[in-house]
């Protein structure tokens, strides 16, 4: 069965119970609040230290930077370098 069908099975179970029975709605209720995590919001600005939101800030200032002034060959590149370095 999938993750679905056992969500749709679920409910349908759920929506068995009598309304008025409200010590088994309470059972399952206090069930599914422990069993089944909760989702929590995306609030990640909120969740940051100042100093998290200084370097995020320094990052996305140099987002890319790097990737933009690299070579097509960087092999050849140090090579030539280290010839001029240290010569052959």
């Amino acid at each position: 069965m999938t993750a679905l069908g056992l969500k749709q099975s679920s409910v349908n179970l759920i929506n068995q119970i009598d309304d008025k029975d409200t010590a088994l709605l309470e059972k399952v209720y206090l069930f599914l609040t422990v069993n089944v995590p909760t989702k929590k919001e995306e609030n990640k600005e909120e969740e940051l230290t100042p100093e998290q939101k200084r370097r995020l800030a320094l990052v996305d200032k140099l987002c890319g930077a790097f990737s933009a002034c690299q070579t097509v060959d960087w092999k050849k590149d140090k090579e030539e370098y280290m010839l001029e370095k240290y010569g052959q």
